[in-house]
């Protein structure tokens, strides 16, 4: 008899980039966004904790960008911390270039 398998991620994938404090090369994302307006301008961050010393970090997902060019539902979506767009963002190899972040096979975490 035929089984299909359906394969579920169960965490978000893990950073890969040196920490400032403790000089770790691992953080891990709770899908938390930090959205910054200022005036007609925004800027979004992914924050991500450093799994030695719990430092966190900001991942540059938009930055100084016309609040009125992003479209409403993205901009629900951060707002809401939405897991699901954490985790698009996280395997966006534009966003891991900008972030001089590495790529990983899989996560440990």
């Amino acid at each position: 008899m035929l089984e299909n398998w359906v394969v579920v991620p169960t965490c978000l994938p893990a950073v890969l980039r040196r920490c400032h404090a403790c000089g770790s090369g691992r953080f891990r994302a709770n899908g938390k966004f930090r959205v910054n307006a200022n005036h007609k301008l925004i800027d979004v961050w992914l924050l991500v904790l450093c799994t030695r010393c719990g430092d966190t970090a900001k991942l540059t997902i938009l930055e100084r960008v016309h609040v009125r060019s992003v479209r409403p539902e993205l901009l629900k979506r951060l707002h809401e911390n939405d897991l699901g767009l954490a985790a698009e963002l996280l395997q966006d190899p534009a966003v891991l270039r900008r972030n001089h972040v590495f790529r990983e096979a899989r996560s440990r975490d």
